[in-house]
């Protein structure tokens, strides 16, 4: 039987102690950012979809569908093209953002 130093017995729970608050930080870090991911392809489609409806239908019909999916967005309509830009909320130490989409305005 191999016998350690008195000393380093209790080495390996200190290293743990001291790298389990990193590991725990380096992990939810991961998760808030794979969340907002998520989030930011889903508004990417909330955003598609409000300006398909914002071509066939009218602008506050459009806010309403985006609103509906629980976002914030909206609208600019110019001569040849709508854009629907909708918000990312902000996770952990990310950033809000935004993600627009944007329809051929019908002449």
């Amino acid at each position: 039987m191999v016998r350690s130093a008195p000393q380093a017995r209790g080495s390996v729970s200190v290293e743990f102690a001291l790298t389990l608050p990193a590991v725990v930080l380096v992990l939810a870090w991961s998760l808030a950012a794979v969340a907002w991911g998520l989030d930011a392809a889903q508004a990417q489609r909330t955003a598609a979809e409000g300006a398909r409806v914002a071509l066939t239908e009218s602008d506050a019909r459009a806010l309403e569908v985006v609103r509906s999916r629980g976002r914030e967005a909206r609208v600019v309509r110019t001569d040849q093209v709508i854009t629907v830009c909708v918000s990312v909320p902000a996770r952990l130490l990310l950033p809000t953002g935004e993600r627009c989409a944007w329809a051929w305005a019908r002449p």
